[in-house]
């Protein structure tokens, strides 16, 4: 049990003011008791800080031997409570300490981790877990394919990085404290996303990354040109009702280069395809029941369409383990890299030219109407 002082006052008397030894004497301090539950399970909090221990442990007169001694004690042990220091999180933001199990119950409450994460030593996924793994094993593919080139060429050391459909801000955090970036910023219409995201940058201590909950075509239209010298666009751009809007937008918003990563429509032709989705809580145009499945030649041209100077795939081994992979290995799944001035093949050194013919050159080979001669395969396929 720990003591801490209370005032008590007591009347005033001006009975021998005045006189040595019958001054009027201040109020003086009492011990009186602390209840253990007002102290933190590791340390102590409100009242009982560094400053706390000493104030409220300080006999008063009517203090007993033991009070005395129960005092000086605390007051020899203070330096070992490590968690009264306050850290210093995202953008400044005092971190409140965390043990291990509060932080594992935290990460417990959100239910949609795909990326292995570690925050204050406990990850968000296990690996001994073969459907977690499969989660762990698809990151580590997805970022040999855009990431650790970015990484490898130093693209986005001091530049400013905007990601769209950021979720939980895994790529938005990698381009930040990985990268280098100068300023990140990742936009999400799922609040709870968001949520999750500000928290791990809080843990992680990330102050060059901020997410916002925003719908990503409002957030394009109100950026000025240029605002952002990357965009990421990883696992978004098949969520959308307007692929083409929304690759004009980034194509104005971006500087330099725009990164996409999405499901396909699997055929070699300039086909788009519609998909119904169960609506979920977002914000703005995110809310809809269909999405669009744009393919790679579809991509491709809509991209030089938009204004883009150069238009790519990204490759990577595939094969060494295929576990979680299934959509990449299919060719269900890609990656893009558009670009406003730099070549690609400075920036990423696994990007692959397109073999189709631009627009302008399919004009040139089959017509405004293939498909009066057959289609462009020959078998009558107006595509």
């Amino acid at each position: 049990m720990l003591y801490r002082r209370q005032q008590i006052r007591k009347p005033r008397t001006n009975a021998g003011a005045g006189k040595r030894g019958n001054r009027v004497r201040p109020p003086y301090v009492s011990a009186t008791r602390v209840r253990t539950s007002d102290l933190g399970e590791s340390g102590y909090r409100g009242p009982a800080t560094l400053a706390g221990i000493r104030r409220h442990t300080i006999p008063g007169p009517e203090a007993s031997g033991r009070d005395v001694l129960v005092a000086i004690l605390l007051w020899f042990i203070r330096p070992r409570t490590g968690k009264l220091r306050p850290e210093i999180g995202n953008k400044g933001t005092v971190l409140q300490p965390m043990n291990s199990s509060e932080t594992a119950k935290k990460i417990a409450s959100y239910t949609n981790w795909i990326q292995d994460i570690e925050i204050d030593g406990v990850n968000t996924l296990n690996r001994n877990d073969p459907k977690q793994y499969n989660h762990v094993n698809r990151t580590r593919i997805r970022r040999e394919l855009f990431i650790e080139p970015l990484l490898r060429s130093g693209f986005l050391r001091g530049k400013r990085v905007l990601d769209l459909g950021c979720s939980y801000g895994y790529w938005a955090m990698a381009a930040a404290s990985e990268g280098e970036a100068a300023e990140v910023v990742g936009v999400d219409a799922h609040a709870p996303s968001i949520e999750q995201g500000r928290w791990i940058l809080e843990r992680k201590q990330i102050g060059n990354c901020e997410l916002r909950l925003a719908d990503s075509y409002t957030t394009l239209e109100t950026l000025a040109a240029g605002s952002f010298d990357v965009i990421f666009c990883l696992g978004f751009f098949y969520h959308i009702r307007d692929p083409f809007r929304l690759l004009t937008l980034m194509q104005r918003a971006a500087k330099e280069a725009v990164i996409v990563d999405t499901m396909v429509h699997k055929s070699d032709d300039a086909n788009i395809s519609l998909r119904p989705v169960r609506p979920k809580n977002l914000l703005g145009e995110s809310v809809l029941g269909l999405e669009m499945f744009s393919s790679p030649k579809a991509i491709y041209w809509m991209g030089l369409e938009a204004g883009f100077k150069e238009v790519t795939r990204l490759e990577t081994d595939l094969e060494a383990d295929t576990r979680g992979l299934w959509d990449y290995r299919g060719g269900n799944r890609a990656s893009f890299v558009m670009s406003n001035g730099p070549a690609i093949a400075s920036i990423f050194d696994n990007a692959q030219p397109f073999e189709y013919p631009t627009p302008a050159e399919d004009i040139e080979l089959h017509g405004i109407y293939p498909e009066l001669n057959g289609g462009r395969n020959g078998a009558g396929n107006p595509s």
